[in-house]
């Protein structure tokens, strides 16, 4: 059973550069993200990270995915960036104790524009809201429980 101070945060990091950039540099910037968020969450007083992942992709279509489970490990990444990017799509998962979503979201939106505008990009950030499985409606009509 998943505690009440239990928090999933989903949200998508679009971030735009107005130089070609090399794929070694937008993956410290991906693993530096999600450390970040790790470490931001701690201080912040989360009791315990279930995790924090991410997938990155450029325009190419080539991808890196990283995960961090604790504050003080480093992020661990699979895959390839290519260089010569100008444009890279994160998403961020967070799975949590501790902290509500609004604090998550705040400590992923303060990391990433610290550490992607830290490097010149433009960023437009957009919560990815977890939706309940067991409510899976094709259409818009009119629901029991929706009285």
């Amino acid at each position: 059973m998943i505690s009440d101070d239990f928090t999933a945060y989903a949200g998508k990091i679009h971030a735009s550069f107005d130089r070609a950039q090399k794929a070694d540099d937008l993956k410290g910037m991906v693993s530096t993200t999600i450390s970040q968020i790790a470490k931001g969450c701690v201080e912040a007083g989360t009791r315990l990270i279930g995790h924090i992942k991410c997938i990155a992709e450029v325009e190419s279509g080539k991808y890196i995915a990283c995960s961090v489970v604790s504050h003080d490990a480093e992020a661990a990444c699979r895959g390839e960036l290519a260089d010569g990017s100008y444009r890279l799509d994160l998403v961020i998962n967070v799975l949590i104790y501790g902290l509500d979503k609004e604090k998550v979201e705040g400590i992923v939106n303060a990391t990433a524009r610290r550490v992607f505008e830290g490097h010149g990009a433009r960023l437009e950030i957009e919560d990815l809201e977890f939706k309940d499985p067991s409510h899976q409606c094709e259409d818009e009509h009119d629901h029991e429980h929706d009285r």
